[in-house]
């Protein structure tokens, strides 16, 4: 079982070990009533006959949020982008 993480919230765990999933792109997003909607695509690559790559978007994950949830998911994101991309002109000179 992994050991809990201390939010500003709540401890969270992950008992059930839920998967990562990676996406490629926002497909969709727009909110109603206060709840934040996003839908992510994969790209998947699938080879066909003529021996060429087929590229394939399928939604692979719906998120549904509050206010409060996509305001703290903004901020965090606007972290990571920033401090990664600080570290890709660091190195990029």
């Amino acid at each position: 079982m992994t050991e809990p993480k201390t939010t500003d919230l709540l401890s969270v765990t992950d008992p059930y070990r839920t998967p990562t999933v990676f996406v490629n792109q926002v497909a969709g997003s727009g909110h109603l009533n206060g709840v934040v909607n996003i839908t992510f695509a994969t790209a998947q690559f699938t080879p066909n006959d003529g021996g060429t790559v087929d590229p394939d978007l399928v939604i692979s994950a719906r998120l549904r949020m509050d206010l409060f949830c996509a305001q703290s998911l903004y901020e965090h994101l606007g972290k990571i982008i920033e401090q990664t991309l600080k570290q890709q002109n660091a190195t990029s000179h």
